[in-house]
């Protein structure tokens, strides 16, 4: 019985892996539509290498599909037109607080699904927003309102300081006004 097939199987995985590896390190939901189309080619190559006993043409052919992607991922970077024709723009879904249907539509997005995202980032109402977008990998982009939005470090220092600078020119204010701080010690 030959069982090269096993070997050969076990080298497609780690070859495969490497290529895989050589590609990029993004999650799926991270990934273009074209990086799920090679990662799903490898698989389903890997699946017919195996089927029908070509080895080396399948590791040739792997090859080409990552080398493929990261010619097409090289030149997204210098031309702007193809990286928004592969991977698209960010499409605005909430403007000032309202839901932008006509984002959501072109999406093929619900309400609910929208929502599910907002809640996920803990945002518990859409008047909140000021913008938010769907990303090209899926995830949500947002914006809040001037009044929602955290305070940070620099500004709770700042607001520290002017607490500090009230409370002495108050206490000073008070000291002066003080009708009894008027009246000579009588001993």
């Amino acid at each position: 019985m030959n069982i090269t097939f096993i070997w050969e199987s076990i080298s497609l995985l780690l070859i495969s892996t490497i290529l895989l590896r050589i590609a990029g390190k993004k999650s799926v939901a991270q990934m273009s539509s074209l990086e799920v189309v090679i990662t799903l080619a490898i698989g389903t190559t890997m699946g017919h290498a195996i089927k029908e006993n070509k080895f080396w043409q399948i590791v040739v052919i792997l090859t080409i599909f990552v080398l493929y992607l990261i010619f097409v991922q090289f030149l997204q970077l210098k031309l702007d037109i193809l990286d928004r024709y592969i991977t698209g723009n960010a499409t605005i879904v909430i403007q000032n607080g309202k839901i932008i249907i006509d984002g959501l539509k072109k999406l093929r997005m619900t309400t609910d699904q929208l929502e599910m995202k907002l809640r996920q980032k803990g945002i518990a109402y859409i008047s909140d927003v000021k913008t938010a977008t769907i990303e090209s990998d899926g995830g949500l982009g947002y914006e809040l309102m001037e009044h929602t939005q955290p305070v940070t470090r620099k500004e709770l220092v700042e607001m520290i300081g002017e607490y500090r600078n009230e409370n002495l020119q108050t206490s000073s204010e008070k000291k002066l006004g003080n009708l009894f701080n008027k009246i000579p010690n009588i001993k």
